[in-house]
């Protein structure tokens, strides 16, 4: 299904084109000859989009100089020229219920001629004016916008904050009120994210000094070897109670053993693969669980994710005498379950990544637009459902272009009474 993408974008970019050429055309400058060298960009921009993903694919891990001067530039072109087309498609959707009753009508000859006759008179032609005016206007902003966009975006990607935020749990002991833990996500180390970047977040989360530091899932990109890099980068982490990791989609891309393994052989990583741990703290229990996420990445829960836990579940009320009565965190790479989760009433808190908050959106005039919340009911933030706790960290890795405007994000979250 990922091979149908580039003929998708593709379709779009001829969009986009075919607007430009129309522009154009109202324009003093145009000359037919420019319809051609208006298409140089995109034959250039389409036919390395093509050979990347149809031919590289996911292997593709081009030197640096390349990046510099090729991969960076493709994806700034094909980000904005892929907003222009989604603004250019809802323009086309908001016209289309007045334009079909235009065309039907055109088919009659009587009504046609009254609607030419209509579009020749003054005022009708004052207001087409204007309103051709606006759109030209209201496109090259939103095209100077989508390229300004993309730069920024690509520029500020490792831009992070840090959120700190207080969880409150029903009964929870006072031996562990206060109890700190350290969330940080989607590492997706490999072509965008190399060793550098993520020993910087590691000394991040370091300096913070939390009980527990969580990573739920998606510690490589596409690429298995890129987990050397991680553990490289991460061997120095420390936790007082321990680190604690739980395997994302991506994991599995290649060789969900082979991530594990080496996590767990060469970093202080300890990989929960539908195992927990029973930490005590101050002479109190608090159980941590990791549960392992499926190749799949669509958007619905996953029946086999709800299996693992169920299965965990069950062992533990076995087998360990406290487990019950005791706190219970669940790290679970996709949000997509809590509503099953939350219903088991079993997990205080919830720990996931895997959405990046879309990667792009933000606050334009002071509203929160964030495209992602279209696409996934729990997109990042805090979410509170019936008592039950989820936390949805956004991220500090890039799938797809390496455009982030969803800064990075590590979190602090704080164990308290309700």
């Amino acid at each position: 299904m990922w091979r149908l993408f580039p003929l998708i974008f593709i379709a779009l970019q001829g969009l986009v084109y075919y607007t430009f050429i129309k522009f154009l055309k109202t324009t003093k400058i145009y000359k037919p000859s420019l319809r051609w060298w208006a298409l140089v960009p995109f034959i250039l921009f389409n036919g390395a989009f093509i050979f990347i993903s149809l031919i590289w694919g996911r292997t593709f891990s081009p030197p640096d100089w390349f990046k510099v001067i090729g991969v960076y530039p493709f994806y700034i072109w094909m980000a904005a020229t892929f907003f222009i087309s989604i603004w250019l498609l809802i323009g086309k959707a908001i016209k289309l219920p007045f334009e079909i009753p235009l065309w039907l009508a055109k088919i009659f000859k009587p009504l046609r001629e009254k609607i030419n006759n209509l579009k020749e008179q003054k005022a009708v032609k004052q207001v087409d004016k204007s309103r051709r005016k606006f759109v030209r206007y209201a496109t090259v902003g939103i095209s100077t916008y989508a390229f300004g966009g993309a730069v920024y975006g690509m520029v500020k990607s490792d831009d992070y904050k840090i959120e700190h935020i207080d969880i409150k749990i029903n009964n929870l002991p006072t031996e562990l009120k206060g109890v700190t833990l350290t969330l940080i996500s989607d590492i997706h180390a490999g072509m965008y994210m190399e060793e550098d970047e993520m020993r910087h977040y590691a000394d991040v989360v370091n300096e913070l000094n939390s009980d527990i530091v969580c990573i739920p899932g998606d510690f490589v990109n596409f690429q298995v070897d890129a987990i050397h890099p991680f553990n490289r980068a991460f061997r120095e982490l420390k936790a007082k109670h321990g680190i604690y990791g739980a395997l994302g989609n991506h994991d599995f891309f290649q060789d969900g053993e082979y991530v594990a393994k080496a996590i767990n052989n060469e970093s202080p990583v300890q990989i929960l693969r539908n195992q927990h741990r029973k930490l005590t703290i101050n002479g109190k229990d608090l159980f941590v669980l990791g549960v392992d996420d499926t190749i799949s990445s669509g958007t619905k829960q996953n029946a086999i994710v709800l299996d693992y836990i169920d299965r965990m579940h069950a062992y533990l009320l076995k087998n360990e005498p406290t487990y019950e009565i005791s706190p219970k965190l669940l790290l679970c790479h996709k949000p997509y379950a809590f509503d099953e989760i939350a219903a088991r009433n079993i997990f205080d808190l919830t720990l996931s990544g895997h959405t990046h908050g879309g990667q792009v959106g933000g606050e334009i005039f002071g509203f929160g637009i964030y495209p992602v919340n279209l696409v996934y009911q729990y997109s990042m933030g805090h979410y509170i459902e019936d008592g039950k706790q989820l936390y949805v960290n956004v991220g500090v890795g890039m799938v797809g272009a390496p455009i982030r405007l969803v800064r990075p994000e590590i979190t602090l979250l704080t164990l308290n009474d309700a």
